[in-house]
């Protein structure tokens, strides 16, 4: 146990030091922060100065007890990342050097602490403000300090040369420096070393690899930042070269991925924003550059700082949230944050609305919809009339015999349940009006006995045309989905029995009608049902809500505190899941062995996954395929259908390319698509198996399947196969 103890705590420190390597390109990526690690020892000094400032100030943050989770992102140790180098980089290593530097962290510790409250007041990134401000204060106080010194080799290049021309290191490090290649790939790569106070070629080519294995967003962004930031130098005539000093082009290569992948959703929108903030950031940093110079200091990232935040704080100042969407939760990947917000804006754009129900049971048929031509019109537009119908398209039977005679009772829909379509307060109730006799119509108190139910948040349903006397409900009685309110009626405007159902924003009986979905229903097209999720059923079609199923409620029921084992068939290998709910309300399955989770929503008609983070090997990665979005209904042909995200299925090689293209057009897509393959009773089964197929597709050729099986019984997920090209593996449940 105490070994597992140790090697948590020293994972814990290994990473907070990567992470502060690579949060300097806004990422958290491991690979990519031991390659900027290596180049910034390309200059051992400077690499040196680097890396201790992290685990001194990481350390110090740490014991004076600030967030431990911070600490290990490298919110902390990216600035004093860049303090450290700048530092290792001008003075030379003596006693005097030391007592400086340890001093110059604490105060950087100070100062990013005081910035990073004052910044999230208005929601803003410190950035590296805090990195600036110590420099400056170090660099103004080291010149009455005559006992550090400046480093002679950094400062005058010829020095270095001359004396580390001989060494093997050396050369290898400046090996790829009089490569001959375009001006516009020279400087940029000189950029990319500058942004860590390296002079080698050689070194921006790996940090320019590094952040396309990285992210090809966020590397397409660097040379399009850099792009800008050359053209706009040459048409104002400015020294292109002077972009390689003093991290004065990494601030364009910093804005660049800052807003056009990191706090904003990438798009067409967040580019052209890119651009339009170039010859922007360009007179600010130039600008700066001057008054700086009077007092003897350099800007470094100043002018980045400056203009990101900015920006951010223009952008939380819209009423209007069009065009550029702030990124909301940060993954640290462009990539992921493009794929997964496509997806929920496609499955979940109508998730904030309430999932309501049709008020009534059984099949029943639109017969008038929104914006019918009979009285659904202006105000009243956005209404449903249902009817029930038979086999002949009548809605009513015909008497028995003459002297049965006929009425309202022959309507088949006459007097049948009407049921809350969600939940909510009655408001009020007319229960006054009489019955029409058939042929007869109330034009003088148009509604009939109705009810308006107040769904909160300005949301109230109005259900109209009622049978009298058969409320079961009262006034200020609070209700739940589904609950029986009163029969259908024939009051009112009512030429024959039916109900009239409207969402709308006001009380008022007759106000004006909205336009909102019902969350899921079964539309029947001959002997065809389809699901259709958070649609407006049509006029004509013939409707049911959901009939849910207790083996599919039972075995999906995830409730948090479960525990939830499979072992895997023909071996003792056992994986073990938990199931969680974090600070918002999120519930998860949590895999301790891959350190994996999947975040699903079970709303009573269905369960489905909405994210996944982990392990793309692991049983719970396959599991969230597998049961994507799972209907807890049985219903016999009907095909369940979504879209993953590509960043959790697709083909490598295709996904290295749709990477640079997602931001504008995705050229492929992956499907989820499951079906009910067997039921041992179609009307109360006991034993159901759900086939599931992913599949990524360019056009309509299929580059990568898998298929899964689940098989339920015992009110259990009783079996888990998993069949893919070349093997099939099954799990079962263990008590």
């Amino acid at each position: 146990m105490e070994t597992t103890l140790e090697k948590v705590k020293a994972n814990y420190w290994v990473q907070s030091t990567l992470n502060s390597y690579s949060l300097m390109f806004f990422s958290l990526d491991n690979v990519f922060a031991a390659i900027i690690l290596i180049v910034t020892f390309f200059s051992p000094s400077v690499g040196l100065s680097g890396l201790l400032a992290i685990i001194l100030i990481n350390l110090s943050a740490y014991f004076i007890g600030f967030n431990r989770e911070e600490i290990q992102k490298g919110l902390f140790g990216f600035n004093a990342l860049f303090l450290g180098l700048a530092l290792g980089y001008e003075f030379a290593f003596n006693i005097s050097f030391i007592a400086l530097f340890v001093t110059a962290v604490f105060i950087l510790l100070l100062i990013t602490v005081w910035l990073k409250g004052l910044f999230a007041l208005y929601n803003l990134p410190f950035l590296s403000f805090p990195f600036i401000l110590a420099y400056w204060i170090i660099s103004l106080a080291a010149s009455n300090l005559t006992n550090v010194y400046l480093d002679q080799d950094h400062i005058y290049i010829a020095n270095e040369i001359l004396r580390y021309q001989s060494s093997f290191f050396y050369q290898f490090v400046h090996s790829a420096d009089s490569i001959n290649i375009f001006p516009f790939a020279l400087i940029y790569f000189k950029t990319l070393a500058g942004t860590f106070f390296q002079s080698s070629v050689l070194g921006g080519m790996l940090i320019g690899l590094g952040l396309l294995y990285f992210s090809r967003i966020a590397f397409s962004l660097s040379l399009i930042g850099f792009a800008f930031a050359f053209f706009f130098y040459s048409i104002f005539g400015a020294d292109v070269n002077d972009l390689n000093y003093y991290l004065l082009g990494s601030n364009f290569i910093f804005l660049a991925i800052a807003i056009g992948c990191f706090f904003l959703i990438p798009n067409t929108y967040s580019y052209i924003t890119v651009l339009i903030l170039t010859p922007v950031l360009m007179l600010v940093l130039l600008s700066f550059g001057k008054i700086l110079a009077i007092f003897q200091l350099k800007a470094y990232s100043l002018s980045f700082s400056i203009v990101c935040s900015a920006f951010l704080f223009t952008l939380n100042q819209r009423w209007l949230h069009k065009y550029l969407q702030v990124v909301t939760i940060q993954y640290f990947s462009a990539e992921k944050t493009i794929y997964k917000y496509l997806n929920s804006i496609q499955r979940f754009k109508n998730e904030h609305l309430y999932k309501l129900i049709l008020p009534f049971s059984g099949e029943w048929n639109v017969s008038q919809g929104h914006d019918g031509k009979i009285t659904h019109l202006g105000n009243w537009s956005k209404a449903l009339d249902f009817v029930i119908v038979d086999s002949k398209s009548k809605t009513y039977r015909e008497p028995s015999s003459y002297r049965e005679g006929f009425s309202r009772e022959n309507f088949y829909c006459y007097n049948k349940d009407i049921l809350a379509p969600y939940d909510g307060y009655v408001y009020d109730i007319i229960n006054t009006v009489e019955d029409n006799d058939v042929g007869d119509v109330n034009t003088e108190q148009n509604w009939g006995n109705t009810i308006i139910i107040n769904h909160l948040n300005g949301l109230f349903s109005q259900i109209s045309h009622i049978k009298k006397d058969s409320f079961n409900v009262f006034i200020g009685q609070y209700l739940y989905k589904g609950t029986y309110i009163a029969a259908c009626g024939n009051s009112g405007r009512s030429p024959e029995p039916h109900i009239h159902f409207q969402l709308q924003t006001l009380p008022t009986i007759g106000a004006k009608t909205l336009e909102y979905p019902i969350s899921y229903f079964i539309e029947r097209n001959g002997n065809e049902k389809l699901l259709k999720i958070s649609e407006v059923p049509k006029q004509g079609a013939f409707i049911s809500n959901v009939q849910v199923n207790e083996l599919l409620i039972l075995s999906f029921a995830f409730f948090p505190g479960q525990k939830i084992s499979f072992q895997k068939e023909n071996t003792a290998i056992i994986i073990n899941w938990e199931v969680f709910t974090d600070a918002w309300n999120r519930t998860y399955i949590y895999c301790e062995k891959s350190k994996s989770y999947a975040y699903f929503i079970n709303d009573g008609v269905m369960l489905y996954f909405t994210d996944f983070e982990g392990d793309r090997e692991s049983l719970l990665f396959n599991f969230y395929l597998a049961a994507y979005r799972q209907l807890l209904g049985y219903y016999e042909n009907i095909k369940i259908k979504d879209n993953v995200p590509l960043i959790h299925f697709n083909n490598k090689m295709l996904q290295f390319f749709q990477d640079f293209l997602a931001p504008f057009y995705l050229f492929t897509k992956t499907n989820h698509t499951s079906t009910f393959t067997y039921a041992d009773n179609i009307y109360a089964p006991q034993k159901l198996i759900i086939n599931t197929e992913i599949e990524t597709k360019l056009i309509n050729y299929t580059f990568k399947k898998v298929n899964f099986e689940l098989e339920l019984k015992d009110q259990k997920i009783h079996r888990f196969t998993i069949h893919t090209k070349n093997k099939t593996e099954s799990y079962l449940y263990v008590f």
